[in-house]
């Protein structure tokens, strides 16, 4: 049995994040293992923590503090269903079965061959991007990094890592290299910069 927050945002489901480390830090600034961005989360504001007597939520002294329940809290253990709010952020609490999740070996690297032979057919080929559709060579292609779901991304500027993929907040050039059939716990490990 394990353990998943679903998050929510206004009400609308965003992401959902299996616990799989003793302790997931959650707040606005990029060292947080769960990054809430909104001024309504404090740069650390909470943390959950797997103990031998449960899973527990810890308020890190935030500005808006963290609730269970609709209850103001400094540590709750927690049960199955219940709501941790965070700024205007949501977080469902559940206790799930791990096969569900389709834990496999993550792939952490692609091979330079491979992705010589990635980069070569997006050359000749016409990527859409948000608002129009531009060609790619190696100069706009400077990083490499795989999301949670084992797709590995290309980017122009050097993304950071969002709840469950990479973000480029430059707003450059991202596009789908290659999509794998795994889930990755560890996607965080696999930026690469390309030279």
């Amino acid at each position: 049995m394990s353990s998943k927050i679903t998050i929510r945002f206004n009400g609308r489901k965003i992401d959902e994040l299996l616990l799989t480390r003793n302790i997931v830090t959650i707040g606005r600034k990029l060292d947080n293992d769960l990054r809430l961005e909104d001024t309504t989360v404090s740069s650390h504001h909470a943390r959950i923590v797997q103990k031998e007597a449960g899973v527990f939520v810890e308020d890190c002294d935030s500005t808006n503090g963290t609730l269970v329940n609709g209850i103001p809290v400094q540590e709750r253990k927690l049960k199955n269903g219940d709501v941790i709010v965070v700024g205007k952020y949501t977080l469902t609490f559940e206790q799930v079965e791990t096969e569900a999740f389709g834990m496999e070996d993550p792939t952490l690297q692609v091979g330079r061959h491979e992705l010589e032979r990635i980069l070569e057919r997006l050359e000749r080929a016409q990527i859409t991007h948000t608002q129009s559709s531009i060609s790619i060579d190696k100069k706009t292609l400077n990083w490499i990094a795989q999301d949670e779901n084992g797709v590995w991304w290309g980017f122009e500027n050097k993304p950071v890592p969002g709840i469950h993929g990479w973000i480029d907040g430059l707003d450059g050039t991202k596009i789908l290299l290659k999509q794998e059939n795994c889930t990755n716990t560890a996607w965080r490990d696999t930026l690469q910069k390309l030279s």
